[in-house]
């Protein structure tokens, strides 16, 4: 479980963040006099528990906010990463992991005032076609918003 911290000046922005490094793809943001800091008791408008993990970038929309989320289920029986060649050998990376379970691929759309998870949809449940990185997750790629 991750939580989700919303500064306050980008909750009070009004500008949408339709996909990874935001509009126009340029990394930044027209909002002035941003705070540079925040701690728990400064600059945090509200904090909210996610379920499972991921490492993809936020989207907003208007009032909400998207996001996705990798929950790890139960190892299931057979299920393994498929076979890989590194110079013509058989290769497992010493930090693969998890291609033995079922996971719920998720996105959420979580208010942008108060922090309340509004949906949750299920994209994909299952068994995972390849191994992960023990660092990383299955909600690493980045949607992208289309009005």
């Amino acid at each position: 479980m991750v939580n989700l911290f919303l500064l306050l000046a980008i909750a009070a922005s009004a500008e949408n963040w339709p996909q990874w490094r935001g509009p126009d793809s340029a990394g930044t943001s027209s909002a002035a006099n941003l705070p540079s800091e925040w701690s728990a008791a400064g600059n945090i408008a509200w904090k909210t528990a996610i379920p499972g993990n991921g490492h993809s970038s936020p989207l907003i929309w208007g009032d909400r906010i998207f996001l996705t989320t990798s929950i790890e289920g139960a190892p299931t029986e057979g299920a393994k990463a498929p076979a890989h060649r590194l110079n013509g050998q058989p290769f497992v990376h010493p930090s693969s992991v998890d291609a033995e379970r079922i996971y719920a691929l998720q996105v959420l759309a979580v208010d942008r005032r108060s922090g309340k998870i509004l949906w949750t949809t299920t994209a994909f449940e299952g068994k995972v076609y390849d191994a992960r990185h023990k660092k990383n997750t299955y909600a690493t790629p980045t949607a992208i918003l289309r009005a």
